[in-house]
């Protein structure tokens, strides 16, 4: 029988408050605010960790974000000195993105909390539940195109 639509808003909901449970479990972070890096800030600190380099365009189709978005988030991490723009030699035109040694740092951190904060939420579920999760998520999330994980 398939899932009511009173299922299907109890899903959504539930995604909403882990993510927005772990934003603010993140802000709370003593090590995290004295970052200044917002939410949006430390996922393309992942994708460019993940898949870099990328240039803005292809990080901007990775991550399903308006390219105009992208630029202003890869500015502010720029300005930060985590993310540096280099002009590709063979093709003037392309300007890859990578992390600088502080935008590696923070990746690192990132992937730290990350780990932390996730391994906390589920704490609540027997790790066959994880796995379970793990597998449901990750085939959603492919289903609708994100296959950067």
């Amino acid at each position: 029988m398939p899932l009511t639509e009173t299922e299907f808003v109890q899903i959504n909901q539930a995604l909403f408050s882990l993510a927005h449970a772990y934003e603010s479990r993140m802000m709370r972070d003593e090590r995290a605010r004295r970052s200044g890096l917002a939410l949006s800030d430390r996922a393309v600190l992942m994708v460019l960790g993940q898949l870099g380099p990328l240039n803005s365009r292809r990080l901007a189709a990775v991550m399903d974000i308006n390219p105009g978005t992208i630029s202003v988030y890869v500015q502010r991490l720029v300005e930060k000195g985590l993310v540096q723009r280099e002009q590709d030699p063979a093709d003037r035109r392309n300007w890859p993105l990578r992390l600088t040694a502080a935008g590696q740092r923070a990746y690192q951190e990132t992937i730290w909390g990350t780990v932390t904060y996730t391994r906390d939420f589920l704490a609540a579920l027997d790790e066959e539940e994880q796995r379970t999760l793990h597998r449901l998520l990750l085939k959603a999330s492919h289903g609708l195109g994100f296959t950067w994980q």
